[in-house]
This record gives C-alpha cells, sequence and structure tokens, in this order.
C-alpha cells in the first residue's frame, strides 16, 4: 500500500502543542510549566499513538490498528517509546540550535542522520495528480510509523529554509513557526501565553 507523504494543514490546537509543524509539535510534548518544572504529554507508547492521533499526524483507523500492534507486541512498543523518547531531545537540541543560528553538536547530527536512513526504506517516487510524486511504501503494521511522519517533516522543515522561522514563546518555551506577515509574533498563541502576559502587565499599571 502507498500513501501520499503530503498532508493537509491543521486548524490550529494549542492545548494539543500546535507549533504548526509536526516535529515542532512533538518536541513541543514536554511541556514547561509558566511558574517552572515540566511535565511530560507522553509516558509510553500508546499515549503517543494517542497524541499522534489528536493532532491528526495519523487517522484513526491508523491509531486503531497501532494501538492493537502495541498491545500485541509490548516489548517492540516499550522500545519505540524509548526511541521517542531520544528522538524527541535530538530534534529539540537542533531546532533550537537552528533559532540562535548555532552550529549543531555532532551527536545530534549523526542521530538525524540514522533517523533519517530508518526512513528511507520506506519512501517510493511513483505518477501522481500532480505528477512524480513522493509515496510511503510498506508501512501497514508498523509500529515506528507515527515517528517516521515526524522525522520526515522534521526533513521537510529543514530542506525547505521554513526553519529560519521557529521562534520560541518566552513564556511556556514551546517552538512555533512564526508565520505573520511581518514576522513579529512573540507568543505561541495570543489566547493563552500573549493573554496573561497583557493581564499580568495590566495589573501591574493598575496598582502602580
Amino acid at each position: 500500500m502507498k500513501q501520499s507523504v503530503s498532508a493537509t494543514r491543521r486548524k490550529p490546537a494549542e492545548h494539543l502543542t500546535d507549533g504548526g509543524n509536526h516535529a515542532l509539535n512533538f518536541i513541543n510534548t514536554l511541556r514547561h510549566h509558566r511558574t517552572g518544572g515540566r511535565y511530560d504529554l507522553l509516558t509510553d507508547y500508546h499515549s503517543f499513538i494517542h497524541w499522534a492521533q489528536q493532532t491528526n499526524l495519523i487517522n484513526w483507523d491508523r491509531y486503531m490498528e497501532l494501538d492493537l500492534e502495541g498491545r500485541c507486541y509490548e516489548e517492540e512498543s516499550r522500545k519505540a517509546y524509548g526511541t521517542l523518547m531520544t528522538a524527541r531531545t535530538t530534534l529539540g537540541e537542533i531546532f533550537i540550535s537552528l533559532m540562535k543560528r548555532e552550529e549543531i553538536h555532532p551527536l545530534w547530527l549523526e542521530r538525524f542522520n540514522d533517523y533519517v536512513e530508518r526512513i528511507r526504506p520506506h519512501l517510493r517516487y511513483d505518477n501522481g495528480i500532480n505528477g512524480l510524486q513522493q509515496y510511503w511504501h510498506d508501512i501497514d503494521e508498523q509500529i515506528h510509523l507515527p515517528f517516521w511522519l515526524i522525522i520526515r517533516e522534521a526533513c521537510n522543515l529543514i530542506n525547505s529554509g521554513q526553519w529560519r522561522d521557529i521562534k520560541q514563546c518566552p513564556a511556556c518555551k514551546q517552538l512555533f513557526l512564526d508565520t505573520s506577515r511581518a514576522g513579529n509574533r512573540t507568543w505561541c498563541s495570543p489566547q493563552t501565553c500573549g493573554s496573561i502576559k497583557k493581564s499580568q502587565r495590566y495589573y501591574r499599571l493598575k496598582v502602580a
């Protein structure tokens, strides 16, 4: 079965770590409390694929398929979860370095290149509606599929040069793509972090 690599743009979902790209969303699953400390949205493989379905990385049928695979092959799903946690750290370090225009550490590059090599056997080119297109190949019942999709999105983000639009919210530390026309977006969301900071400034002015 072949599945197109391309995906439609999702509507914003701040409560689901929406940073404008699935790779950034994945990094953002390690959340930072505004008052300090961190908490993890992904506690095991099943919470990961649930998050993947909720953010439209995979559809419901794929989620049900992978949930069953994970329960049938628990040891493999545990190993997959370990890989995911290492990959999340790696992607976070890479994109923060890019955002800061810093050189990426060789360790992160080595890991990322290894992830890229893992998805190569599952990518094919074939004729499509718009001409030659890239498709996913041999992905049914593959526990690592959502991880491969994230790595592919990370590659697209780097290859397109859109990494230059990455910013980090000063309040919650989430990464996001600033796609505003002026390129002056500050907060991950004006309804959450932006609204809180505005309220805090208003309160300080009022009591001054």
